[in-house]
């Protein structure tokens, strides 16, 4: 048998799960050897009883059985042109084998050779919150998305209706060329949950990644989506939470980030809103960092990146020194209202017109002309920050 063969072989015995079988392959060192094994050398194996012994012997009676379902998933695999990946082979992500309970197998859809799958998912970074978001959160998950893939990292998240959707979006927007985004699916590969993410989905498949741990034909069961979590935060060097309920399915990936020893972050809401209370919890709690803009996520993961402090002060500078240019070729209102905005994030309408002198009308029509000249842009809650 060959690798993929032997492991979905051990995944279709009672009583062995990815724990269990990951154990056997180190000890035996691999699939094909641990189904050949003795009954005596298995329960040798610490933590295996002659339950788990037997059932592992006793499963070569049905092998016969074992070749004709083998046989339909490979027909289907081929017939919906994805690729399998097992966990002994090298395109297999290397960041995601760490965690503790890795999938064994994993079915990929891609148009990009496999080898890129691990090289990305190792500067990655997944993004996830509700399927409702507000438009803060609509807002800060694209703004966070865009950054993170204009430094050239990868996005991760589940392709779920609101947070997920505006992140995988975002990041195939980027015209960053390293940029790509990955979605885990909490069903099989050939099945598009949300229906409405079907071009999202073929999207993903020219530019980035499809992942599902589950067989071709899964439908997208609620038990599914938790267990898919883990793979989320498992891929990533950290998770950022954009909006999420107190029990919310958000903060089951940060629990699984964690647990793996990866970085989380949340994004704070307002305490009134039930949209913020999860990553509000999560801060308060000191289960996640503080996050308000990428260079928060940059400065925690800058360990793992290639992003050195020399190129993120050079960016800084390049940024300043932008914003310098444009206010010198700026005049009149326009100088005045953007100088007010220059270097203090997002503004309110009624703090610009205060400090400017102008009235809420002239304020706002020279807001405009910003717009137009792709200088700033408006924000939900009548707030405007600078583009540059």
């Amino acid at each position: 048998m060959n690798q993929f063969k032997s492991l979905f072989y051990l995944t279709q015995i009672d009583g062995l799960g990815p724990v269990r079988i990951r154990k056997l392959t180190e000890t035996f060192g691999s699939a094909e050897k641990v189904i050949h094994a003795s009954e005596k050398t298995l329960c040798e194996v610490e933590g295996f009883n002659k339950v788990i012994a037997s059932s592992i012997v006793d499963s070569k009676k049905h092998l016969k059985e074992f070749e004709k379902s083998f046989d339909k998933l490979c027909k289907k695999i081929e017939s919906i042109g994805c690729e399998v990946v097992s966990i002994e082979e090298e395109e297999y992500p290397k960041l995601l084998k760490t965690i503790y309970d890795p999938p064994l197998l994993l079915f990929v859809k891609s148009k990009r050779k496999m080898n890129e799958l691990n090289d990305i998912s190792q500067t990655s970074v997944a993004i996830v919150g509700t399927r409702n978001p507000t438009d803060y959160g609509k807002h800060m998950a694209e703004k966070l998305s865009h950054e993170l893939c204009a430094k050239g990292l990868c996005i991760i998240s589940g392709l779920a209706r609101g947070v997920d959707t505006i992140a995988h979006k975002t990041a195939l927007q980027s015209h960053r060329k390293n940029s790509s985004t990955i979605a885990v699916l909490g069903c099989g590969i050939d099945v598009i949950y949300p229906p409405e993410n079907k071009k999202l989905f073929d999207e993903i498949c020219e530019h980035g990644f499809i992942i599902s741990e589950f067989e071709p034909g899964t439908t997208p069961d609620k038990n599914n989506f938790p267990v898919r979590n883990r793979i989320i935060s498992g891929l990533s060097l950290g998770t950022i939470i954009i909006e999420s309920g107190i029990n919310g399915g958000a903060l089951i990936t940060a629990r699984y980030a964690n647990d793996q020893s990866r970085e989380v972050f949340a994004l704070p809401g307002f305490s009134t809103s039930k949209y913020s209370r999860g990553t509000n919890m999560l801060i308060k709690t000191g289960q996640a960092k503080l996050v308000e803009d990428v260079d928060d996520v940059i400065s925690e993961l800058s360990a793992h990146l290639n992003i050195s402090n020399e190129d993120s002060e050079a960016q800084t500078k390049n940024r300043e020194q932008a914003r310098e240019e444009t206010l010198e070729a700026l005049r009149g209102n326009e100088r005045t209202v953007f100088s007010i905005m220059n270097n203090n994030g997002a503004v309110h309408i009624d703090q610009i017109s205060e400090t400017s002198g102008l009235n809420i009308s002239d304020c706002l029509v020279t807001l405009l002309n910003l717009e137009f000249k792709n200088l700033v842009r408006q924000l939900p809650g009548k707030r405007f920050e600078i583009m540059l």
